[in-house]
């Protein structure tokens, strides 16, 4: 009994860590989408020489990586959530 308690209080743990992770870096979003993207902005002036970074190549990217880090986060969030679900609603085998 205690062993089938505490797995199902591990499930409901692990599964708030993921949804306050998930909240956590969504708030930290703008600053990571500008970071990667500097950084991608540095190679390809390494690359070609000069960037414009209003074109709408660059624009798009920024959407792109903007996109990915979203989707992440809500592939994070829906695994806690699952995850939690699991754990509160774990029915014990007789």
């Amino acid at each position: 009994m205690l062993r089938r308690f505490s797995s199902s209080s591990n499930l409901v743990l692990i599964g708030i860590k993921m949804i306050a992770i998930a909240f956590i870096i969504l708030f930290f979003l703008p600053s990571l989408v500008s970071l990667r993207l500097n950084l991608l902005i540095s190679s390809l002036v390494n690359q070609r020489g000069s960037v414009l970074t209003d074109s709408p190549e660059i624009i798009a990217l920024r959407k792109i990586i903007a996109d990915s880090y979203l989707l992440q986060n809500a592939y994070l969030l829906l695994t806690g959530i699952v995850l939690l679900a699991a754990g509160l609603f774990k029915q014990t085998n007789r």
